[in-house]
């Protein structure tokens, strides 16, 4: 099958070598493909399709969805259902494009980790990297996120979504995808300098997909296997670009 096939317009899928399936979106008819990676817990890519059609004179974009995410499937054993495992996603789809080395790899909040930790392991696969307010795994990490993410949300106006964000439970306790809907909902103003202007654009035109709560609950589970990203950060030998905004209450440290 030719790369220019496997770089159309549109969405596709292919078979890992472990049969596993892995589904992506290709926009945009820029000479640099840029590879992004949708967060690992079941929010799918359809919001930086939506949010990156500025971009896409400049580049080719492989929205690609980690395994479990609309279409990719599961594994059988959950317990891959990692970060760094879904890391070995970015490598089969490398291996399916034909391409030597990666000339660009974009992630947000846990795209960024799942980026990040692809740039750590496969180091020679990979020439650029876009973090954007990625997550960072590990002790030290924790140490400054936990405190920064604490005096943002103090500084909040909106008391009731800073309520509901702090009573949040984990994803054990949420039954199905409209219930993990409903309780984003209610914390999503924290998303936003201006909630009452950008919320109805967010919601109507750029994230306009029903998460999965199965993805959060088996990523949840595992991510522990893996906890001491902050420690490997020197195993980057991309060209990084880190975009940190200083409001970011769910990823505030900067890589």
């Amino acid at each position: 099958m030719p790369i220019d096939h496997r770089l159309s317009s549109g969405a596709h899928s292919f078979m890992t070598p472990s049969g596993a399936t892995l589904t992506y979106f290709v926009h945009g008819k820029g000479p640099r493909t840029l590879v992004n990676v949708a967060p690992g817990w079941g929010c799918a890519s359809v919001l930086y399709q939506n949010s990156f059609t500025f971009l896409n004179d400049s580049f080719t974009f492989v929205h690609l969805e980690p395994r479990g995410t609309r279409g990719s499937s599961f594994p059988d054993d959950l317990t891959l259902m990692s970060s760094w495992h879904m890391s070995e996603d970015i490598e089969s789809l490398r291996v399916h494009l034909g391409i030597a080395v990666l000339d660009g790899l974009i992630g947000h909040s846990n795209g960024g980790c799942i980026v990040a930790w692809y740039a750590i392991r496969f180091p020679q696969h990979v020439r650029s990297l876009v973090l954007l307010d990625s997550q960072l795994l590990g002790p030290d990490a924790d140490s400054v996120r936990i405190p920064a993410t604490n005096a943002i949300l103090d500084a909040r106006p909106e008391r009731e979504a800073v309520e509901a964000f702090r009573g949040g439970r984990g994803p054990q306790h949420i039954p199905d995808d409209a219930a993990f809907a409903k309780a984003m909902d209610a914390c999503l103003p924290l998303y936003f300098a201006r909630p009452s202007r950008d919320m109805p654009r967010f919601k109507s035109k750029l994230f306009t997909n029903v998460p999965q709560i199965k993805c959060w609950a088996a990523q949840d589970r595992v991510e522990g296997q893996y906890s001491e990203q902050d420690s490997q950060l020197d195993k980057i030998e991309a060209r990084t670009l880190v975009v940190l905004g200083r409001e970011d209450f769910i990823c505030p440290v900067p890589v």
